[in-house]
C-alpha cells in the first residue's frame, strides 16, 4: 500500500514538475573558442536583464563545467564581461542597455537553463540568445502606457491609498508613461528623460492635482515616478556589496545615487516654476483592503508595462502577494525601514519554487515583479525630494531610507543563501537547480 501510494505520489509530483532534459554530450564535445562566445552571449544578457554580477558568474561558471574541462576564468562587472576558456577562447564584451522586459528576461533564463545542463549547443545557444535580446514588446506604446498608469494607481494604494488621490494617480502615470515610451524610438533621450518627467510631473501635480486631492505634492507625485526611481540598482548594488562584489556595488550605488540626484533636480526646478504647495493634511485612507486590491492592479499593471511572458499574471500576483503581504505582516512588528527584509526574503523561496512547476514562469520574472513592488527607491527619492523643495530632513529621515535598501538586498542575499543551504540538502524531486524551460 506504501509503494501505491508513493507511485501515486511521485505521479502527480512529475505530472506539475519541470523536468530537465538530458546533457547532448560529455564536456570538450566543442571547440573553446565556441563555448567562451556562448557564455560571453548568454553572461552579457544576463547583465542586461538586472541580474547581480555574483550570480551571473555562478551561472556563467556552472554552464561552463557543462561543455569544458579546461580551466576557466571570468571578470563580470555590470558593463562588461571578460572570459578566458584555457588557452586559446578569448571574449570581451560591454553593454550599458538595461531592459525592462519580463518576456525577454524569461527567454534569457530558459536559455541559461538549458546550458547549465549541457542541452544546447554553443551555436543554438547563441542563436537563441541573439534573437532574446532583440525580442521587442509584447504591448504597443498605448497599451504599455495604460500599464504604466494601472502600475502607479495600484502603488499609489501602497505607498498612500486615499480615495481622493486615485484621479491624480491616473492622471500623472499616464504622463509619465507617455514620457517613458520617447526612450525607446530615442535612446538619445533616455539621460535626461528621469529630470524631464519629475519636472512636468511636478509642474502639473502642483497645477491641477495636489490641491485637488489634498494630500501633498510628494505624496502624489511619488507613485507615479516608480518607472524613474533607481530602486532596482540601488537594491542590487547593496546586494553585491553584500557579496564582496566591491567594484560593481560601487558603481551601482553610485549610479542610483546618480540617478536619484536627477529626479529631484527634474523635482526642484518643477516647484521653482509652479511654485511651492502648502502644507496639507493627508485625506482619510482607506482600509486595510487596500493593500490587496492593489496587489491585483499593480500585478495587471506590471504584466503589462514590463511585457510579462503570456500565462505569467497569476505567477506574477502570487510573487507580489508574497512581497508585500510579508512586508505588511513583518511592519507590525518592527520598523517600516526594515519591513522589506521578510517580504525579499520570502519572496525568493516562493519563486525559486514555484518555477519548478510546469506552467510558471522562470524564477527570475516573479523576483523582479516582486522587487519592483517592494518599491525599494520610493523612500528614498520621496525623503531626498523633500530636502530639495525645502523641507528639513534630518539625518534620522536618510539613515531609515538607507536601512529600508539594505533591508531588502540584504533579505535577498540571506533568503538565496537558506533557499539553496536546505534544498542541496533534502531529497525532493528538484527538477533544474536554475528554472527549466517550459
Amino acid at each position: 500500500m506504501d509503494d501505491k501510494r508513493r507511485a501515486r505520489r511521485a505521479r502527480i509530483i512529475d505530472a506539475i514538475r519541470k523536468t530537465p532534459p538530458e546533457p547532448l554530450g560529455p564536456p570538450d564535445s566543442h571547440d573553446q573558442v565556441e563555448v567562451a562566445a556562448m557564455l560571453r552571449e548568454i553572461g552579457i544578457a544576463l547583465i542586461e536583464v538586472e541580474q547581480p554580477t555574483q550570480l551571473v558568474f555562478s551561472r556563467l561558471t556552472e554552464i561552463a563545467a557543462q561543455y569544458t574541462t579546461a580551466p576557466v576564468r571570468l571578470v563580470v562587472l555590470p558593463t562588461v564581461l571578460m572570459i578566458q576558456v584555457g588557452t586559446v577562447g578569448y571574449e570581451v564584451d560591454t553593454s550599458t542597455t538595461y531592459s525592462l522586459q519580463l518576456d525577454m528576461a524569461g527567454r534569457i533564463d530558459d536559455i541559461a537553463s538549458l546550458a547549465a545542463v549541457g542541452a544546447i549547443t554553443p551555436a543554438d545557444a547563441i542563436a537563441a540568445i541573439t534573437r532574446a535580446r532583440n525580442l521587442r514588446p509584447r504591448f504597443g506604446p498605448v497599451a504599455t502606457t495604460l500599464g504604466y498608469a494601472l502600475t502607479t494607481i495600484g502603488f499609489g494604494m501602497i505607498i498612500n491609498p486615499t480615495w481622493a488621490s486615485l484621479p491624480g494617480y491616473l492622471f500623472l502615470g499616464l504622463i509619465v508613461g507617455a514620457i517613458a515610451q520617447l526612450g525607446r524610438p530615442f535612446p538619445s533621450l533616455n539621460p535626461v528623460l528621469p529630470t524631464a518627467a519629475a519636472m512636468i510631473v511636478t509642474m502639473l501635480a502642483t497645477w491641477f492635482v495636489a490641491d485637488t486631492a489634498n494630500d501633498g505634492l510628494l505624496r502624489v507625485i511619488a507613485p507615479a515616478l516608480v518607472a524613474m526611481l533607481p530602486g532596482m540598482s540601488l537594491t542590487i548594488g547593496a546586494m553585491e556589496l553584500a557579496s564582496n562584489q566591491l567594484i560593481s556595488g560601487t558603481s551601482r550605488l553610485v549610479y542610483g545615487v546618480a540617478q536619484l540626484a536627477l529626479l529631484v533636480f527634474g523635482v526642484a526646478l518643477g516647484v521653482h516654476i509652479a511654485g511651492e504647495v502648502k502644507p496639507q493634511a493627508p485625506s482619510t485612507q482607506m482600509g486595510s483592503w487596500s493593500l490587496y486590491v492593489a496587489i491585483i492592479v499593480v500585478a495587471i499593471g506590471l504584466y503589462v508595462y514590463l511585457s510579462a511572458p503570456r500565462g505569467s499574471l497569476i505567477w506574477l500576483a502570487a510573487s507580489i502577494g508574497v512581497a508585500l503581504v510579508g512586508q505588511a505582516i513583518a511592519g507590525k512588528f518592527v520598523a517600516a525601514a526594515y519591513s522589506g527584509f521578510i517580504g525579499a526574503f520570502l519572496t525568493v523561496p516562493f519563486a525559486m519554487l514555484a518555477a519548478r512547476i510546469r506552467t510558471s514562469p522562470p524564477a527570475i520574472v516573479m523576483m523582479l515583479a516582486a522587487f519592483w513592488a517592494l518599491v525599494p527607491g520610493a523612500l528614498s527619492f520621496e525623503s531626498v525630494s523633500v530636502a530639495a523643495t525645502g523641507t528639513r530632513v534630518g539625518t534620522a529621515s536618510l539613515g531609515v531610507t538607507s536601512a529600508a535598501i539594505l533591508s531588502i538586498a540584504l533579505g535577498t542575499v540571506i533568503g538565496w543563501s537558506v533557499f539553496h543551504t536546505i534544498d542541496s540538502r533534502l531529497h525532493w524531486p528538484k527538477g533544474l537547480d536554475q528554472p527549466t524551460v517550459r
